[in-house]
């Protein structure tokens, strides 16, 4: 007899809470290897072909070993963490002048596939649009230059194509000497087809004891590789010392505080409206955004007890507080969630319902084609 501890995760991944991303790849990593952990599966046709092993260097002493690499990885030991090694590898044919990571071996090769994304098809976009320019540049008071629009920009529409030339463990800094970890930076860049797309960047942090450390912390953005948490710079969005641009570098949902907090190891100062706002205002913002992690950790509790009635109410309610503040990109994931428990409760029809509003909400952002294929495609994955 199964405990009620026992069915849990059974249930959870029924609701869509705990569902394993990559199931295909179970098999493939115990027979060959090191496989991709956390990508799409359209970028995952390595798994068809064989599954790359960690390299570092003490494992890639040939060209052929090193390989989709153009330079033989070069690591360093944790500090922290003993067993653990960072290694930068670089590939200077990659994108718009090379790209290089650092982090771990493993991570490394879980994540060979980005080398696939040729970023052609964005570029052959942008290239054929007969659409008038997004955006040019012009003087902001008391900001220098920055970045205007210059027609209606739909939602998650892409305006600039670019690929990341640098990516950096986020413990990476914090895991090795100073000395080691300012080496390694310096080697990343240098492995670039086009180390001045890096080195001209402005930098603006009083942290900072060197300048591919100063460049990262002013211009990267978080980036999740296998899970792990990243810095990536992508130069054409970057800051210039001429080019000033408004993007968000924090979660969405977070509390005026919380996003004043995290944007300062960015040397930034949001003056949005809603950062502006009268102190009432933004207190009656914050309230809600509070209430709404709160209610979506309930909603964890409310499936673990098996609760479905009170989970479906409580998501209910967070999707009325999160339109109050216009989290509107927060939208599709909570009608998967309405989906899914209304799916397991046996009410296909509703189920649907929010099944479709999910699908709109991201084909309306840009997000996803519109296909007639994506609402069978994804009550598939309720069963």
């Amino acid at each position: 007899m199964k405990t009620r501890a026992g069915l849990l995760p059974g249930f959870l991944q029924a609701v869509g809470l705990l569902a394993p991303r990559v199931e295909s790849h179970a098999h493939i990593s115990a027979a060959v290897g090191q496989c991709p952990l956390d990508l799409p599966e359209d970028l995952q046709t390595q798994a068809h072909l064989g599954c790359p092993h960690p390299l570092d260097g003490k494992t890639a002493d040939r060209p052929v070993d090193w390989s989709p690499w153009t330079h033989p990885p070069e690591c360093v030991d944790s500090k922290k963490k003993p067993g653990v090694r960072y290694c930068v590898y670089s590939n200077s044919q990659h994108g718009n002048g090379g790209i290089s990571l650092i982090t771990t071996p493993e991570t490394a090769a879980s994540t060979v596939e980005i080398l696939n994304d040729s970023g052609y098809t964005h570029f052959k976009h942008f290239a054929n649009s007969s659409a008038e320019p997004a955006y040019e540049v012009a003087d902001i008071p008391g900001k220098g230059k920055g970045v205007v629009a210059t027609r209606h920009i739909k939602r998650a529409e892409a305006i600039i194509p670019d690929w990341a030339a640098l990516i950096v463990g986020l413990d990476f800094p914090t895991s090795i000497t100073r000395t080691e970890g300012y080496r390694l930076l310096h080697k990343a860049v240098d492995q670039l087809a086009d180390p001045d797309r890096v080195l001209s960047l402005a930098h603006s942090s009083a942290f900072s004891g060197d300048i591919v450390e100063d460049i990262l912390r002013t211009n990267s953005f978080s980036f999740t590789l296998a899970d792990e948490s990243h810095m990536a710079l992508y130069p054409d969005v970057s800051v210039s010392p001429i080019n000033y641009y408004q993007i968000s570098h924090v979660p969405l949902g977070n509390t005026r505080d919380e996003r004043q907090e995290a944007l300062q190891k960015w040397g930034f100062e949001c003056t949005c409206s809603l950062c502006t706002a009268s102190k009432t205002e933004i207190a009656a913002s914050d309230y809600r955004r509070a209430k709404i992690k709160a209610l979506r950790r309930e909603v964890m509790k409310a499936v673990e007890d098996w609760d479905g009635t009170r989970a479906v109410k409580l998501t209910h309610e967070v999707l009325e507080l999160m339109k109050a503040e216009d989290l509107s990109p927060l939208y599709s994931s909570q009608y998967e969630i309405m989906a899914r428990l209304y799916w397991k409760a046996k009410d296909k029809k509703t189920a649907t319902k929010y099944a479709q509003m999910s699908i709109d909400v991201l084909v309306d952002q840009g997000y996803l084609e519109d296909s007639p294929n994506s609402l069978p495609a994804l009550l598939k994955t309720f069963d």
